[in-house]
């Protein structure tokens, strides 16, 4: 089930991630203790209106370590917590 563009931003920046624009991408970046972690994806630029496709959900949730993509659409609707995701990603030595 593809989502938006704006979905997955609106919930990565309530979720401790900034955003770094480059020339072709948007960066998410875990933000923990006001340091930047290894935990990253990136985004097209191609509007607000735009979906993010199955397949690249697919690459996503690994690049955010998530163990399946139903993981990660709990992060997005907000139904897993910020606190809940640190603690998956301290769990597997991650962060």
């Amino acid at each position: 089930m593809p989502i938006k563009q704006r979905d997955f931003s609106k919930a990565a920046l309530k979720k401790g991630f900034v955003r770094v624009k480059s020339d072709h991408c948007y960066f998410y970046l875990m933000n923990s203790n006001n340091e930047i972690t290894n935990v990253r994806t990136k985004i097209g630029q191609h509007g607000n209106l735009k979906d993010i496709s199955d397949d690249l959900l697919a690459v996503m949730y690994k690049q955010l370590h998530f163990e399946s993509k139903n993981e990660m659409m709990r992060f997005i609707d907000c139904t897993k917590s910020y606190e809940e995701y640190l603690t998956h990603l301290k769990a597997r030595n991650i962060i």
